[in-house]
């Protein structure tokens, strides 16, 4: 399938992201793979994440999830056609909201084992933007 130039902006838009940049992208890979980021900065949640202190530890470098928990919640699946399908696919403030507060595209809490990140909001943004466009 190609997409034209215009609609790849269109699409870009439409999720939010069309003032993506190479350092934004970098630092939510940085946050992501480490739990740290570009500065160097650890980031926190509450309650404390149960593996390790990065998305990467439950959701895997890929993003493909499938962490089984002891309280039976198994670990969100990251990828891109996990979070574009349904009847609500997740856009850029959705996927922000679900990482901040632990409220779902739908509208739904998260179990608990979901850290609700406390991020500044460029961290908060570049992570989501790199979830969103870069784990395929």
């Amino acid at each position: 399938m190609t997409l034209s130039v215009g609609r790849l902006f269109a699409a870009a838009a439409l999720l939010g992201l069309a003032g993506c940049s190479g350092g934004s992208i970098a630092n939510g890979r940085a946050i992501f793979e480490s739990g740290k980021d570009s500065d160097g900065v650890q980031i926190v949640a509450q309650p404390p994440p149960p593996l390790y202190g990065r998305c990467a530890a439950c959701h895997g470098a890929n993003g493909a999830g499938g962490v089984r928990f002891p309280d039976g919640a198994v670990s969100a699946d990251l990828r891109h056609a996990a979070l574009s399908e349904g009847a609500h696919p997740y856009t850029l403030p959705l996927l922000e909201r679900a990482i901040s507060t632990g409220i779902d595209n739908d509208g739904k809490p998260l179990d608990p084992v979901m850290p609700r990140w406390q991020l500044s909001q460029r961290d908060l943004n570049n992570v989501a933007e790199y979830v969103l466009t870069q784990l395929r």
